[in-house]
């Protein structure tokens, strides 16, 4: 029984999109569907600013602010009990505006 709960513990810990690129402007924010997880947090905080939003109280969103241009990686679902997303976030540099 202890075997069956800790496959149960690694398979819901497991990201269920291991290294997913995204792309996000300096100065623009990207946001990404992540269902019902919660909690998210990158490995370099001076390159974004992330936030965790609810939309139409539906399912939560990853809002990614590029700050200056570099790359890190970002976990979304800290909750072991819950998916979890793993996004590798490369900050390019800002669009030119018209």
């Amino acid at each position: 029984m202890r075997r069956i709960a800790a496959v149960l513990v690694l398979i819901a810990g497991t990201a269920l999109a291991d290294g997913t690129r995204v792309d996000v402007p300096v100065g623009d924010t990207v946001e990404i569907s992540v269902g019902y997880a919660i909690g998210a947090f990158c490995d370099d905080t001076s390159l974004v600013n992330v936030e965790m939003r609810t939309h139409e109280g539906k399912a939560n969103v990853f809002a990614v602010t590029g700050v200056k241009e570099g790359s890190t990686l970002c976990r979304v679902g800290t909750d072991v009990t819950r998916a979890s997303y793993l996004f590798d976030v490369h900050v390019v540099p800002a669009r030119k505006r018209r």
